[in-house]
């Protein structure tokens, strides 16, 4: 079931807000959260009940390790148990989601006309791979509070986030979970977190059904077609899927913390203006900030960090690229992608030890180039389409006008143009929502007028990019 859908808009949500209000009105929280359950495992299983058993061995298995875990006294056997658990997780992931393409390019390697498993992609194994890695390393460390199996089990299948995150780690939502009951906190019916999260809901719901759907239809031509498109289509539509993608994403993602807050649950923020950064490390700071910090926290400083020397640091910085980008899709398209970024980071890393610094303006524009290039990569579908599009964008196409697959004209630049002014220049939604005219009142008049235009323009409801990782 897809947030933009009229099914999820005008039959799912509003029957899970009442029987939410209705849950939350008991003296306990244990009804609320059974309840958000219940709603989160139909929402899941939409597309597909056979996923709905993964998620729930996973769930089982990942909370019995981790009180395992928590039991054991001896520092050997609890490492062990943690390096264990996180390898199960790991090797689910890897054969649901790698699997077929490590078979495909060992027979390509060695031709042996082995045959790839057909596996079907549970949704969202991804992200509750990882957030269940951080629940184990987190009763490692006995960093988790004292909670039960019912807190666990709405931490993990929470279907505002399930689906594409954020990717929300234990420490973020069980204290929400575990909190004393009052109104307006969690698990509760407040008409001023319903106000407010129906406010970002819109804005999410806008971002995608009115700004990313319809840049969608001028990406597909030029990244898909055989020929070199001429530079004219190539930077078109190297733009717009960077704004779609932009748009797509971050639209999921007020989405996601709209609908949370609407039951009282606080999500971390996952964007903050990235097309507005100055560097590649600042566009990591600012772009899916809950992947980065788990990159980081979880790869980068276990495998050295910067404590090892430069050329180490280089190394770290670029094996983290490396294994984001394949976490994102089994293609080597998303591994060179990744690649790219750690290159990148790698050589920025080196600038300023050399005291380069570049005025802001060139810094910015140079930045946001870097990485529009970078999602060629990340959108073609081959590595073959990816050279003909890069080649595309230095001009080997030809500069005509009106003479490749789509011929990006006055009517799409007339679009894409103000769309990159908005995000570049243009407060985003965490601004929005503090400015001072803030009001229950305000958030239903906008909510409003935004979900009208956007259900207005809701014909085929376009699946999340993010939904195939």
């Amino acid at each position: 079931m897809l947030f933009n859908s009229y099914a999820f808009l005008f039959a799912f949500l509003p029957s899970v807000l009442l029987g939410f209000a209705a849950a939350a009105g008991r003296r306990s929280s244990t009804p609320a959260m059974a309840f958000l359950i219940v709603a989160s495992l139909l929402f899941y299983g939409w597309w597909d009940w056979r996923c709905v058993c993964l998620l729930l061995g996973s769930l089982a298995g990942n909370f019995a390790a981790a009180r395992w875990i928590e039991r054991v006294r001896t520092p050997g056997v609890r490492r062990a148990l943690l390096g264990g658990g996180m390898a199960a997780n790991l090797a689910v992931l890897g054969y649901y989601k790698y699997a077929a393409f490590a078979v495909a390019n060992l027979d390509a390697l060695f031709g042996r006309d082995w045959t790839a498993p057909q596996v079907v992609l549970p949704l969202a194994i991804s992200f509750f791979t990882f957030e269940q890695i951080t629940y184990l390393v987190d009763a490692y460390h006995r960093r988790l509070p004292r909670h039960g199996l019912l807190h666990y089990a709405t931490f993990l299948t929470f279907f505002p986030r399930l689906i594409a995150g954020p990717i929300v780690r234990p420490g973020e939502l069980l204290p929400q979970l575990l909190a004393p009951r009052r109104a307006g906190g969690p698990l509760s019916a407040d008409a001023g977190n319903l106000a407010t999260g129906l406010f970002i809901f819109a804005i999410g719901l806008f971002k995608k059904a009115v700004l990313a759907d319809t840049l969608s239809p001028w990406v597909g031509p030029v990244f898909d077609s055989g020929s070199v498109p001429p530079l004219i289509d190539a930077w078109g539509a190297a733009l717009a899927f960077t704004l779609q993608l932009y748009f797509d994403f971050s639209g999921y993602t007020d989405m996601a913390i709209g609908l949370a807050r609407m039951f009282g649950i606080r999500l971390p923020e996952n964007f903050d203006s990235p097309y507005q950064a100055r560097s590649i490390s600042e566009f990591w700071r600012r772009w899916h900030i809950t992947l980065s910090t788990f990159l980081r926290d979880y790869l980068y400083i276990p495998l050295g960090g910067n404590r090892h020397g430069e050329w180490r640091t280089s190394a770290n910085l670029l094996v983290t690229m490396l294994l984001g980008g394949l976490w994102h899709g089994a293609g080597w398209t998303f591994v060179l992608w990744g690649g790219w970024h750690g290159v990148l980071l790698g050589l920025e890393r080196q600038g300023r030890r050399r005291g380069l610094a570049l005025p802001g303006p060139l810094a910015w524009g140079l930045t946001f180039t870097a990485v529009t290039v970078g999602l060629v990569l990340f959108r073609a579908p081959s590595l073959q389409r990816a050279g003909v599009m890069l080649a595309g964008l230095v001009g080997a196409g030809g500069c005509a006008w009106d003479s490749g697959p789509y011929a990006f004209g006055a009517h799409e630049w007339k679009r894409i143009l103000p769309l990159l002014a908005l995000v570049w220049f243009a407060p985003n939604r965490q601004a929005i929502v503090a400015w001072p005219w803030r009001s229950d009142a305000a958030y239903a008049a906008a909510f409003v007028g935004l979900t009208v235009v956007a259900v207005l323009s809701l014909q085929r409801p376009v699946p999340f990019v993010y939904f195939q990782f």
